[in-house]
């Protein structure tokens, strides 16, 4: 297309797995394709194939902002002038909350984006720049990023410590565009103090027609009887907020029931889903919300019957953390759900790893794949390597490929004393179709939060 974007169809698959190829292993001056053809048997299925092996994105849900030392130097910063965020003009009086959304937003329109493609499995990155060393004022508090959701090209981040219905005025949204390796802004919703959040994965990206997207931010209304959600939407096309009011699931509400979105996501071009792993997820399909005004109507879609459900009502009661058992996913057109049976009930040889897929009316799961974590263990590539046989976790499936699963391995030193310590981690690829387990050591700092699958690099520049 003329905006460098890829297209996914049979034309441009060469050139996409080129270009993955390419940023993972670098440009082949003498043009030997034998290696190209190897990375292609060796991950996916060959250009015959419509699945590409897309990465995970290492960087997990954490984004530390960093310092570009390249971009150093400006004009502004050598002249002494007052860089984004502020001047001394604010710094005589007390700051007012269009100081501080003002300067966050002249902040975050400064940053870059710095994306690292990495040969699957091996994970992908994404930082984002700054280009001043210091932190402008009254942007001190925003010095990292947390992913919220993906969609195709798009990346939807919280930057600083804003997170839907929190009110905390430092910070705001980023949206990465892989299409165009750019970042855009978006503030935060208008404030509202009867608006609280129901979990950091609460703000979902979706991708229109053309270069259009939306973010649906979803939030409780405090105090609803009967119970009434707040749908806050971001459309590109008219870059401005609008929020909607919505009946909540009863069943979802205090004081006996409580919903936590761990992750969120879109599905079928114009529905967004928000997953709690202990419950279900609420569904809202924009159809006729966004052109027509309309009022939401959000649905709740409980988990598979087999699967326990737990209430975040009672914690003390409550397993690990949901993410390190448990992940749901559009894959391949279809929602899909992958949880770890038995996973802190029963010992290692008994968990298996089971995806569920969901109908297309979202009404009824249908169980698909198992595989036994005792087969992993047994498994050439675990023996191969020497590995305890530690549970592993955070699985993650695959956005393109049927029956693929991602986890992580962590490898342990046990003293004589029995304290276990940190050694490595180890990235794992159970392909439960074919009865294929690969395990690659990770190339990041120890993981302790689930991978995000990305669709990204489909969309590269390349240029």
């Amino acid at each position: 297309m003329a905006d460098g974007t890829f297209v996914r169809d049979e034309e441009g698959e060469e050139a996409v797995q080129k270009l993955i190829y390419e940023s993972a292993r670098g440009t082949e001056p003498d043009g030997d394709e034998n290696e190209f053809q190897d990375f292609l048997n060796d991950f996916g299925e060959g250009l015959e194939s419509e699945q590409l092996p897309w990465p995970l994105l290492g960087c997990c849900s954490a984004i530390f902002f960093e310092h570009d030392a390249a971009a150093s130097g400006s004009a502004s910063e050598a002249e002494g002038e007052p860089t984004v965020g502020g001047g001394s003009r604010i710094a005589r009086r007390v700051p007012s909350s269009e100081d501080i959304r003002d300067a966050n937003l002249a902040y975050l329109r400064v940053l870059k984006p710095d994306a690292h493609l990495a040969n699957p499995p091996e994970l992908s990155s994404l930082r984002i720049m700054r280009p001043t060393e210091s932190i402008p004022q009254l942007c001190e508090d925003i010095t990292d990023g947390f992913i919220a959701s993906a969609d195709k090209n798009l990346v939807a981040l919280y930057a600083g410590p804003y997170r839907a219905g929190t009110n905390n005025l430092k910070g705001g949204y980023l949206i990465y565009d892989s299409s165009s390796n750019s970042l855009s802004t978006i503030p935060q919703p208008p404030h509202d103090y009867t608006r609280h959040g129901v979990g950091n994965g609460a703000a979902a990206v979706l991708c229109l027609d053309g270069a259009e997207y939306v973010l649906g931010e979803l939030t409780k209304v405090r105090g609803s009887d009967p119970p009434e959600a707040a749908l806050c939407t971001w459309q590109s096309s008219t870059a401005e907020w609008v929020v909607k009011n919505a009946s909540f699931p009863r069943d979802l509400s205090p004081p006996d029931h409580l919903f936590e979105a761990d992750m969120c996501f879109s599905f079928g071009g114009s529905v967004l889903c928000w997953v709690d792993l202990f419950k279900g997820m609420v569904v809202c399909d924009l159809g006729s919300v966004l052109p027509l005004g309309a009022r939401p109507e959000l649905r709740f879609v409980p988990l598979p019957g087999e699967c326990p459900t737990y209430d975040r009502i009672e914690r003390p009661k409550l397993p690990l953390k949901a993410e390190e058992f448990r992940s749901m996913a559009c894959v391949g057109g279809s929602i899909r759900f992958v949880t770890m049976d038995g996973y802190g009930e029963r010992s290692g040889e008994e968990v298996w790893l089971a995806v569920w897929t969901l109908s297309p009316d979202l009404c009824s799961w249908k169980k698909g794949k198992v595989y036994r974590v005792r087969d992993i263990w047994d498994s050439e590539a675990h023996r191969s390597l020497g590995l305890l046989r530690t549970l592993p976790s955070f699985p993650v499936l695959s956005r393109n490929e049927e029956d693929v699963v991602y986890l992580i391995l962590t490898d342990l030193n046990v003293a004589a004393d029995f304290r276990a310590e940190y050694k490595s981690q180890y990235l794992i690829r159970v392909d439960m179709e074919r009865n294929k387990v690969e395990y690659r050591p990770t190339n990041t700092e120890q993981i302790r939060d689930q991978l995000l699958a990305t669709e990204f690099s489909a969309y590269l520049q390349s240029n």
